[in-house]
């Protein structure tokens, strides 16, 4: 049999490609503001974290920190508890004006 010889020049070592493909780490918001406590009172800082549909952000996307994106998720429920922030972002309450069935024509009579 043969033996196999051992290859006398280095191999080149490969990054893996699953490192080259890694998106640059986000930074927390919060951390680099240096806000330690979110307020639900603050309703223009908790909009930027409300899509268009009223769901929050997730955190992946925003580059919030576990830590953070808690204190985030109760500051957005209790503001919509209280009616500072509204269920969706576009959403404009209409009034609606109701006729009672009554006429111009009949007022006229009394």
């Amino acid at each position: 049999m043969l033996k196999k010889r051992k290859r006398s020049h280095l191999r080149r070592k490969r990054i893996p490609t699953s490192i080259l493909l890694r998106s640059k780490r986000k930074v927390c918001p919060f951390k680099e503001a240096g806000i330690e406590r979110i307020d639900y009172k603050d309703v223009e800082l908790l909009k930027s974290y409300v899509t268009e549909g009223g769901k929050i952000i997730p955190s992946r996307i925003s580059g919030v920190c576990a830590a953070n994106q808690r204190k985030l998720k109760i500051a957005i429920r209790r503001a919509r508890n209280l009616a500072l922030l509204s269920p969706m972002k576009g959403y404009v309450a209409q009034q609606v004006i109701v006729n009672r069935g009554i006429s111009e024509n009949s007022n006229k009579d009394l």
